[in-house]
C-alpha cells in the first residue's frame, strides 16, 4: 500500500511539472494580461485557468474538486464568476498561446514543408440544457437528429503531425425557428458580450473567413486552405484564393454547379462521364479545367479517385493546378488531424461534458481551455517524439519528423468512403481509434493515465 501511494503521489508531481512548465514556457500569464483578464479580488486568473485546466486529469469536475479539498481557496462561485466574465477575451487567449507554440514547432521541420489551414465544424452539445444562452437545434449527422446545442466551427494549424487549434466560433441556427434562446432585446450592443453572440449569427461561411482574416498568414507560414465537401462552392475556392491561400477541397455531386472543360460547362457527376480514365491504378483520372460563379472563373485542377466500390468515385480539388496527383492527395490526407483532435477533445478532455454554466462566455471559455488542454497534450506529444527536441546536438544530427505519405493519405480516403448512406467521405468509428491510439501513445503516462483510456 505505501508503494502505491508513493508512486500515486510521483504520478502527481510529474503532472503537475508537466502543466507548469507549459505555463512558464508559453507565459500564459503574460497573454492572460494581454487578453483583459486582471484580477478583480481574491485569486489571481493564472491560477484560476491552472485550476480549471488541470480537472480533467484528476478525473474530477469542479464540484468534486471543491468538495475533497475546500481549503484550495478556489470555490465553485469564484471559478463561476471567472467563466462568466464578459470582459475577459478568450478567443484572443487561445490563438496568442497557440502561435507561441506553433513559432516553436516550425524550426523543427524544413521551409519546403506543407503547413496546412483546415476548417471544419462538429455539433458541440448540450442536449439537456434549457437556458443557455443562444441555445439552438443543431441536426447531427451522425444520429440524424436534431440536438440541442451548438455548430463548434473551428480553425487549426497542422504541419502534418501536430494539430494546433487557432480559434473557433459557437455558431446558431440560421433558422430563426430553430433558435431557443436569442440575444436580449435589452442587451448593449457596445459590449464585448453583444459582439460575441452576433457573430454566433454568422453562416459557417461567414465565420470562416472572419476566423482568416484574424490571423497571421505569414507568421504562420501556411500554403494550402483544406476544408471538406460542406464548404466547396465556387464562391468560397475564389475568395479564399483571394487571400493567398491554395485551396485543396472534397467535391460534393451539386447539380447547380458547373465546371468549364474544352468549351462545355458541366456538373461534376457529368463532367466525370466525359472525361477519359485510367483502367489500373487508384487515381482514374485527373484533368485542368475551370469552375464558374456568374461571370467569374477560376482554373482549378480535379483529381478523380476510384474507392473499394468500383463504381463510386471521390473528387478532389485543387487551386494549385501546378501539383502532381499523388501530392494533392497527399496533402488533403492533413485534414483527418482535426477529425482526431474533436474526437480526443470529445471523449477524453470533455469538450461538451464539462460545461455547466449558463452564459454564452462560460461556453467560450470552457471550450478555450479544453483547446488549450488539446494543445499542451499535442506540444508534449511532438517533444516526445521528435528527436530534434532534445537540444541543439539532436537539432543538427537527427532527421526531421516524416510527413504523411501519399499511400497513407489514399488509405485514409479509401477507407474511409460512404457514398452508399450519404454521398460523402467520414471517418470509421476504427479508424478515427486507431489515429487517437496512436496520438495518446505520444502523450507522457502521468498525462493520460487519468483519461480513461
Amino acid at each position: 500500500m505505501e508503494t502505491i501511494i508513493t508512486e500515486k503521489i510521483y504520478k502527481e508531481q510529474e503532472k503537475n511539472a508537466i502543466i507548469f512548465r507549459f505555463f512558464k514556457k508559453f507565459n500564459v500569464g503574460g497573454i492572460l494580461a494581454k487578453s483583459n483578464f486582471y484580477k478583480e479580488k481574491g485569486t489571481h486568473p493564472v491560477e484560476l485557468l491552472k485550476y480549471l485546466f488541470e480537472l480533467v486529469f484528476t478525473n474530477k469536475n469542479l464540484y468534486r474538486s471543491y468538495s475533497s479539498n475546500p481549503l484550495t481557496g478556489k470555490s465553485k462561485n469564484t471559478c463561476y464568476r471567472f467563466l462568466n466574465s464578459p470582459v475577459y477575451d478568450w478567443c484572443k487567449l487561445l490563438y496568442q498561446i497557440a502561435i507561441q507554440v506553433i513559432l516553436s514547432i516550425l524550426p523543427l521541420t524544413s521551409q519546403n514543408r506543407e503547413n496546412v489551414l483546415i476548417v471544419d465544424d462538429t455539433l458541440y452539445s448540450r442536449n439537456r440544457s434549457k437556458k443557455v444562452d443562444m441555445l439552438t437545434k443543431v441536426y447531427d449527422h451522425n444520429t440524424n437528429k436534431y440536438l440541442k446545442g451548438f455548430k463548434l466551427l473551428t480553425l487549426a494549424w497542422s504541419d502534418g503531425n501536430t494539430t494546433i487549434p487557432l480559434a473557433f466560433r459557437h455558431l446558431v441556427s440560421t433558422n430563426p425557428q430553430m433558435v431557443i434562446n436569442n440575444i436580449p432585446d435589452k442587451m448593449d450592443k457596445r459590449t464585448r458580450a453583444y459582439k460575441l453572440r452576433k457573430k454566433a449569427q454568422y453562416t459557417p461561411v461567414e465565420a470562416m473567413f472572419d476566423l482568416i482574416d484574424n490571423i497571421d498568414l505569414k507568421q504562420l507560414k501556411v500554403k494550402y486552405l483544406l476544408f471538406d465537401s460542406w464548404f466547396a462552392f465556387p464562391s468560397v475556392i475564389m475568395k479564399a484564393y483571394t487571400k493567398g491561400l491554395d485551396v485543396i477541397c472534397m467535391l460534393k455531386q451539386m447539380h447547380h454547379v458547373y465546371y468549364e472543360y474544352n468549351g462545355n460547362k458541366y456538373n461534376l457527376k457529368e463532367l466525370y462521364k466525359a472525361i477519359k480514365h485510367n483502367k489500373n491504378g487508384e487515381v482514374s483520372a485527373s484533368i485542368k479545367c475551370t469552375i464558374l460563379k456568374g461571370e467569374e472563373k477560376q482554373l482549378v485542377k480535379i483529381v478523380f479517385l476510384r474507392t473499394n466500390q468500383g463504381k463510386n468515385w471521390i473528387a478532389l480539388l485543387s487551386t494549385n493546378t501546378e501539383l502532381e496527383d499523388e501530392e494533392i492527395i497527399r496533402i488533403y490526407g492533413k485534414r483527418w488531424n482535426i477529425e482526431v483532435m474533436f474526437k480526443t477533445s470529445k471523449h477524453f478532455l470533455h469538450l461538451d461534458t464539462e460545461a455547466q454554466g449558463r452564459s454564452f462566455e462560460s461556453v467560450y471559455a470552457q471550450t478555450t481551455i479544453v483547446f488549450l488542454r488539446y494543445i499542451m497534450l499535442a506540444y508534449e506529444a511532438r517533444n516526445s517524439q521528435d528527436l530534434k527536441t532534445c537540444g541543439d546536438l539532436f537539432f543538427y544530427v537527427c532527421d526531421e519528423m516524416k510527413d504523411i505519405s501519399f499511400l497513407e493519405s489514399l488509405m485514409i480516403l479509401l477507407k474511409c468512403f460512404c457514398a452508399a448512406v450519404k454521398k460523402q467521405l467520414v471517418l470509421t468509428e476504427n479508424q478515427i481509434n486507431e489515429m487517437i491510439y496512436i496520438f495518446i501513445n505520444q502523450i507522457p503516462h502521468c498525462l493520460r493515465i487519468n483519461l480513461n483510456y
